[in-house]
């Protein structure tokens, strides 16, 4: 099931402003349905919207958040990426580099009735990011954590309110930026996916908690949520949808007060955590993929493997297959440069033809 094509009935608060028109909003407030879309990267409520485009300094891995065909995915460890299901298996860009993915490496993740959460793991090939290992949530969420959320969704643009809510306009193009909200729900359950839910309002002055307050937006699909900082962090969640008011005008962040908002709606790791780790934390020469490219695959048969526990499918003895352009044409390793003609050759640079008789 898509996020684009279905709505979510998803009850609100209603919210009542002072004077006359409290009956007749609070009214259409309790007719508040959801309508669940693509998250893309998050909309801060700080300044002028286009700050926290680099790590905060209390930073729980925003390098390791990249572009995926531009919406979000999460460089969690081992060559693994997570993203949202419906974000799909591309390359990812991270710290300027794009990855490839491993072919045939997707794997969507399951719930304990087999059916499948909007959750996918994939593999990119060759050496892997210069990122730290990201750990996975080592607890169930719990209402009131605060959260960094980070993605690549639209960009802010003009302040707008609508039927007493204010918020603003979504502007164009869309930047990797974080920002922080609190969570508000927790056991939910959206297109068969266990999650966690953050509700993007106006807080009261002075208030600490959700001071970057954010808003899941389009772009931030497949982004990440986490807790913590540095060695501590965890990554908690991946962002995957959101609910809006019914009628609600398009590409905008509305928020009231009393916790009334737009709905930011994440996958609980937590949850499925024992499945995502069974997969990812399997050496490279025993996860039965080509990991390095050359058509080999896994202990034995791979020679980059020294045995099945090999973390990598290279060999750093093999100059056409240690990862490395070692003569600077350009071009890596068996089968890319012309000078492999197998993953054991000993150099990179083409080889004398014996079959060549001088004149």
């Amino acid at each position: 099931m898509s996020p684009c094509s279905s709505s979510f009935p998803f009850p609100l608060r209603p919210w009542r402003p002072p004077g006359p028109a409290r009956v007749w909003i609070g009214i259409v407030l309790l007719l508040i349905s959801g309508i669940p879309r693509d998250a893309s990267a998050v909309l801060i409520s700080t300044g002028d919207g286009t700050g926290n485009t680099t790590p905060p300094s209390a930073d729980p891995g925003f390098d390791n958040v990249g572009v995926v065909n531009g919406l979000s995915g999460v460089y969690v460890r081992n060559g693994w990426v997570l993203t949202a299901n419906h974000v799909g298996e591309h390359p990812i860009l991270l710290l300027g580099t794009l990855y490839d993915p491993v072919p045939g490496s997707s794997v969507r993740i399951q719930n304990p009735d087999a059916s499948f959460a909007d959750l996918l793991a994939f593999k990119i090939r060759g050496p892997k990011p210069p990122l730290p290992d990201l750990a996975l949530a080592s607890a169930a969420p719990s209402v009131g954590t605060l959260l960094t959320i980070i993605g690549n969704g639209r960009n802010r643009g003009t302040a707008t309110s609508w039927m007493g809510l204010s918020g603003w306009n979504w502007g164009p193009g869309s930047t990797l930026r974080w920002g922080t909200n609190k969570i508000s729900e927790i056991g939910q359950n959206t297109f068969a996916t266990e999650a966690f839910h953050i509700v993007f309002d106006a807080l009261p002055p002075g208030q600490a908690m959700g001071q970057h307050e954010a808003d899941v937006v389009n772009g931030d699909s497949g982004g990440g949520a986490f807790i913590g900082s540095g060695p501590s962090a965890e990554l908690v969640g991946i962002l995957f949808a959101r609910a809006t008011f019914t009628d609600q005008p398009p590409s905008t962040s509305l928020a009231g007060t009393g916790g009334v908002g737009n709905v930011g709606i994440i996958s609980d790791l937590f949850f499925y955590r024992n499945a995502i780790e069974s997969l990812i934390d399997q050496p490279d020469c025993a996860d039965g993929l080509d990991d390095d490219g050359d058509g080999l695959t896994d202990f034995p048969d791979d020679p980059g493997c020294t045995d099945a526990l090999d973390p990598d499918e290279r060999g750093a003895i093999f100059e056409c297959d240690n990862g490395i352009d070692d003569d600077g044409d350009g071009l890596t390793d068996f089968p890319d440069d012309d000078g492999c003609l197998h993953p054991t050759n000993p150099i990179e640079a083409p080889e004398p033809d014996a079959t060549i008789m001088l004149e």
